[in-house]
């Protein structure tokens, strides 16, 4: 999962902006902007770790002399090591570190939804600007090849493997 520098407001924009207008939060219209900053500060700082994590992976690379081959595996070890998410769950990470800023700042007045449908809306979001539902129907269908499309058996395996591979990245 990429996120773009230049899709880092808008995404934040519509975030605050969907919660807000289905009733999720309670923001003042004044405070908006800085709610707004707020998240865009978070999606920065994820983008801000992942760097180091990946920096951190290349030294380690170097100094212990380890083939390229082990720098995803890397990776992901010093990303647990900072209780940080990469990959699939990097939306998650992202989303619960919202959600915490909500709970502990003054400029959001009230939080009317629970924490698991506050993280499907913030994470619909982010699926919208990344392409992640064009990702995971491309993917669908990619793994349904002993089925011919356009039948009933392909629409109900596809909405399986469709559902379950949304579930993986927290779509549904």
């Amino acid at each position: 999962m990429k996120i773009y520098r230049g899709k880092i407001k808008p995404i934040s924009e519509d975030v605050v902006t969907i919660l807000v207008n289905e009733g999720d939060i309670e923001v003042p219209a004044e405070q908006v902007p800085e709610v707004v900053l707020d998240i865009e500060a978070i999606i920065k700082e994820y983008l801000r770790l992942e760097e180091e994590v990946s920096s951190l992976a290349r030294e380690r690379l170097q100094k212990q002399g380890i083939s390229y081959t082990e720098f995803g595996k890397l990776r992901r070890m010093i990303a647990e090591e900072k209780n940080f998410e990469m990959g699939d769950r990097a939306l998650h990470w992202i989303a619960h570190q919202i959600i915490e800023c909500f709970m502990i700042n003054d400029r959001v007045a009230e939080i009317y939804s629970e924490d698991h449908v506050l993280r499907k809306k913030i994470i619909r979001v982010f699926a919208q600007y990344l392409g992640l539902e064009e990702q995971v129907d491309r993917e669908a269908r990619e793994r349904i090849k002993n089925v011919a499309e356009g039948t009933p058996e392909w629409d109900i395996e596809y909405q399986r493997v469709y559902n379950q591979i949304a579930r993986k990245k927290g779509l549904l």
